[in-house]
């Protein structure tokens, strides 16, 4: 379980906007806890709980307290902020769980895990998969399938066995869960993945005694199938080779049937960049993109030292038109960071593709249009079904379409 921490729940006027009688029920089934705690049930003369004194005891939590009060807390905290108002409400509604009109996105949370905890975990599990944002990408060899479908209930409990198997022998026990996320709009399938890791021991204040537990954390890994590009993303939390190989693997051939179905080779290349100079910026072929420089790129240097040297700027093509310079061609070129400006947005974002297949994203939803254009552009190496359909643009007609739409 995540860690315990109700700093934004657990305050008087956010427990005071839960419907009163919804909250009773869900306090009462750890009666014994809390009024051990020195919390009164018993209502002021508003007919109000004691607030203050309910904050205090969930804010500091003893021994003694349930763990599946704990979990209760930690689900019901991490759901009920307004950007899951709609989704707790249609979770409701399919359910048939009465609510009122004025409830609040922490009302809703809550009445859903009286009803069923699963219906608020299966959403924050959807919830964590948008997290991660450093991916490391495995391009497939063959082509694309036409349609991939979710796989079956059985197909899951067996990957989940098999890695079950891997997690046990690398000292991670037993237990992985798998959920599998259909976002058909992006045309991917998102599995999150709950694992354990090596047990770690800790020292504690008990009773003013020092004392040691041993626990094992729990880690969430995201993997995600495009269908359209025949590739895997792996996030995995540990960054550890060895799990991320055996992801591939045990994908490989639970859900495509043969060994080595993504077979690891370099997805990303930065050639463009010295290729192509600021031509390989351009962007006005892709609807959503505004604007893109070059903020950063990293060399690394052969050698026994692992020298590298980084080169940052607001503009790094414009710095070097300045100063009459070329391109850096020296060492390798390992790593390039691009502002990007998109369309509707305040700010540019950040994106950073590192070699050979990296790719960080500020936001998960940027990584469709960004893909699109690294593709688009040369940076991603082709499989070979692949055939280059696209006409190169330059970055003058970037810019120049870009004015264009401004002038409309």
């Amino acid at each position: 379980m995540s860690t315990y921490n109700l700093r934004r729940f657990a305050q008087p006027d956010v427990l005071k906007h839960i419907q009163q009688d919804n909250l009773i029920t869900f306090l009462k089934r750890y009666e014994d806890y809390l009024t051990g705690r020195d919390f009164s049930f018993d209502l002021d003369e508003d007919g109000e709980l004691d607030f203050e004194t309910l904050c205090q005891v969930l804010m500091n939590p003893s021994e003694a307290m349930d763990i599946e009060f704990v979990e209760a807390l930690f689900f019901i905290q991490e759901m009920s902020d307004d950007e899951h108002f709609e989704e707790l409400s249609e979770q409701a509604e399919a359910n048939n769980i009465a609510v009122h009109e004025d409830s609040t996105a922490a009302d809703l949370a809550l009445a859903l895990w009286l009803y069923d905890p699963e219906l608020l975990k299966r959403p924050h599990a959807e919830v964590m998969i948008l997290k991660p944002k450093s991916f490391m990408y495995f391009q497939s060899d063959q082509k694309s399938p036409d349609t991939f479908a979710l796989p079956k209930p059985e197909t899951m409990r067996t990957l989940e066995a098999d890695m079950d198997t891997w997690f046990l022998n690398n000292k991670r026990g037993t237990g992985c869960r798998i959920l599998p996320v259909s976002a058909e709009d992006e045309d991917k399938t998102y599995f999150l993945i709950r694992h354990g890791m090596p047990f770690k021991r800790e020292g504690k204040i008990e009773s003013g005694q020092s004392k040691t537990i041993f626990y094992r954390p729990e880690f969430h890994d995201v993997i995600v199938y495009d269908r359209a590009n025949n590739e895997l993303a792996v996030f995995n939390k540990s960054g550890a080779k060895k799990e991320r190989t055996m992801y591939l693997d045990l994908f490989s051939q639970h859900l495509f049937g043969q060994a080595e179905y993504f077979p690891g080779a370099e997805k990303y290349t930065l050639q463009p960049l010295i290729d192509n100079g600021v031509d390989a910026l351009a962007c006005a072929d892709i609807d959503g993109l505004e604007d893109i420089k070059l903020v950063e790129i990293q060399h690394q240097f052969l050698g026994p030292y692992n020298d590298k040297q980084t080169l940052r700027s607001n503009d790094v093509f414009a710095s070097l038109e300045s100063r009459d310079r070329e391109f850096p061609n020296f060492g390798r070129l390992v790593s390039a960071s691009f502002s990007v400006k998109f369309e509707n947005a305040k700010r540019p974002r950040m994106v950073k593709v590192r070699t050979p297949n990296v790719a960080n994203f500020d936001r998960k939803e940027d990584s469709h249009l960004i893909e699109t254009w690294l593709r688009k552009r040369g940076f991603v190496n082709e499989q070979k079904e692949e055939e280059d359909s696209t006409q190169p643009v330059t970055h003058q007609e970037s810019h120049d379409a870009v004015s264009i739409a401004a002038m409309a």
